[in-house]
């Protein structure tokens, strides 16, 4: 019986210590942290678990703990052990509970957080870095932001490839079209996304530069059907930081871009700026704010006016290799929610966890959504003469349309001069065959002739758009008047 017993408690020892083996997946504390350090919390998490139930004080194993869960976006289980490690003094506890905070949209608790880690490490006489001052900054700027979430109807989401998202945007041909390298045929970088807007004769994109952060550049279709060379977009827009995933509106003045500078909550953010057609520069641009924007990334805004749809880009879902591609009808003018009325959280609709909860009462966007679907096999009934984006929103086609006599006529200078560039490229191509076929006199005589013309075409080149402008602008300030 004694001997029994005996047995029995060997094979409970045993048994025990072979459950803690399996439960901890054989590894020591030492090679658990290793894999803490390379990023691999998921198998890290167990041994922590299993430590912590030896030594549930432990401060340093109640922070790897935390930040393991926080990784898996366990938040609320991260707090509770990221929490007890603050409390014990573990120096990086506050930076990660911030973080934390950050992802739940408890911006207030995020600077308290922020600004905790910032104190402990001047205590510590160590510096604080930039990071961290950005970090309490971005929670500010996302603190004012939830309190003026725009009021926009989201109508559908799309889970789609990262590399390839811009297949999910079914512009109709006058909005452009938005692509890489290969799908845009132009010989833009290969790691960025380029829109060329309806005529072709531009492209713009985002190009990483020598000592800076990457610029949103842009080059210019040439007669010969070639391309000219690189060049950044007029001051206001570029930063030392990355700006990227250009878009711009019918009206050739309307840019939207992505830029993860200083105004920007998280990542990349989405901006509004305005081409200033006086001096050629542009506007400050505006973050277009939540529900757009988040901490995460956001960016590529194009919005098709003829169908009055828009689409943007995020990865707020952090699925590897995924993005969300978001459907919205844009507003004619920005609306917010009013806090006091809304029955649903803010937070859940800045970060769009339903579309449903965008929609007014009884909406259906069944119709909506099959004529995007169909948009390639969509017919016109009747083509209009020609589409000019006057402002958003507001496109002639036709010359009725216009209410200044000025802006009329500026309007067929630009479709005059346009014609005439369309003749002598043509008299162009007939010539020079006819050149490296000729000798003697008629070959410096034909010389002469095509150096004349293509002098002509490089005078005339950006005067259609020139023209245009000027229409525009004088159309814009007689109707101001009128109202």
């Amino acid at each position: 019986m004694k001997l029994f017993r005996r047995f029995f408690k060997y094979l409970f020892t045993v048994g025990l210590l072979v459950s803690t083996v399996l439960s901890s997946g054989a590894l020591t504390l030492d090679e658990a942290r290793e894999l803490y350090k390379a990023g691999k919390y998921e198998e890290a998490a167990p041994v922590f678990k299993a430590q912590l139930k030896r030594r549930p004080n432990d401060g340093s194993l109640n922070h790897w703990y935390g930040v393991c869960l926080f990784h898996e976006k366990k938040y609320t289980e991260a707090e509770k052990y990221l929490k007890i490690g603050a409390t014990r003094k573990v120096l990086e506890s506050p930076h990660f509970l911030g973080d934390l905070y950050m992802a739940q949209y408890r911006f207030d608790d995020a600077v308290e957080r922020y600004e905790e880690y910032a104190a402990s490490l001047e205590k510590a006489k160590k510096q604080v870095p930039d990071s961290i001052h950005e970090a309490i900054a971005r929670a500010r700027k996302a603190k004012l932001m939830l309190q003026h979430v725009e009021q926009v109807q989201i109508i559908d989401s799309l889970i789609v490839d990262a590399d390839s998202f811009f297949a999910a945007f079914k512009m109709t041909p006058e909005s452009g079209r938005i692509g890489t390298s290969e799908s845009l045929n132009i010989d833009i970088p290969e790691n960025t996304v380029g829109y060329v807007p309806e005529r072709e004769d531009k492209v713009f994109f985002g190009m990483a530069r020598e000592g800076k952060g990457e610029d949103l550049c842009t080059m210019n279709k040439l007669i010969d059907g070639q391309w000219s060379k690189i060049t950044p977009l007029p001051e206001g827009v570029n930063t030392d930081r990355d700006e990227a995933y250009p878009f711009f509106l019918n009206d050739g003045v309307t840019l939207y871009f992505a830029s993860n500078g200083e105004n920007s909550i998280g990542g990349y953010d989405i901006f509004i700026t305005r081409l200033n057609l006086e001096n050629n520069t542009y506007l400050k641009p505006e973050n277009v704010g939540m529900p757009f924007n988040s901490i995460y990334n956001d960016y590529m805004m194009a919005i098709d006016e003829m169908l009055n749809i828009g689409w943007f880009v995020s990865d707020r879902e952090q699925i590897p290799g995924k993005v969300t591609v978001y459907l919205f009808i844009p507003n004619e003018s920005k609306r917010t929610y009013n806090l006091d009325e809304i029955k649903t959280d803010i937070k859940s609709l800045a970060l769009i966890r339903s579309i449903r909860d965008s929609w007014p009462e009884n909406a259906d966007y069944t119709d909506l959504l099959q004529q995007l679907n169909e948009i390639k096999e969509a017919k016109k009934e009747k083509q209009p003469d020609f589409i000019f984006a006057i402002y958003n929103g507001k496109h002639y086609t036709s010359l009725d349309q216009f209410t200044s006599q000025e802006a009329r006529n500026l309007y067929i200078k630009a479709t005059e001069t346009r014609k005439n560039i369309v003749q002598l490229e043509s008299k162009l191509s007939e010539l020079r065959p006819q050149y490296t076929q000729a000798q003697g006199t008629t070959r410096q005589r034909l010389s002469a002739e095509i150096q004349a013309l293509e002098s002509q075409l490089l005078s005339l080149s950006a005067q259609p758009e020139v023209y245009e402008n000027q229409a525009r602008k004088a159309e814009i300030e007689t109707l101001k008047k009128r109202h």
